[in-house]
């Protein structure tokens, strides 16, 4: 039983989540993490300053619940360990 668990689990691939930050993200954040564009008179966050300082299930709940002015993201867990994947590797921590 724990093998046929082990190889179903999902692989967090950065080339996905780079896919899925494209159409989800970055209309917010910017191509490059630091845009900030305003919404309702509140600046997308940083992702290079923030990214580090967040734990993966903190990155989750705020992807898949939405935070502040940022909306939930309509995510699967494995697209969002994929978004996650990529932040990492774009953004360190």
């Amino acid at each position: 039983m724990l093998l046929f668990l082990a190889a179903c689990a999902h692989e967090p691939d950065p080339a996905a989540g780079a896919d899925k930050y494209d159409l989800f993200c970055s209309s917010c954040h910017g191509a490059d993490g630091t845009a900030g564009v305003q919404v309702d008179g509140i600046a997308a966050t940083d992702l290079s300053t923030v990214v580090p300082t967040l734990s993966d299930n903190t990155l989750t709940t705020v992807i898949q619940d939405g935070y502040l002015k940022m909306p939930k993201q309509d995510l699967d867990d494995d697209e969002t360990a994929d978004v996650i994947a990529y932040l990492r590797e774009t953004f360190g921590g």
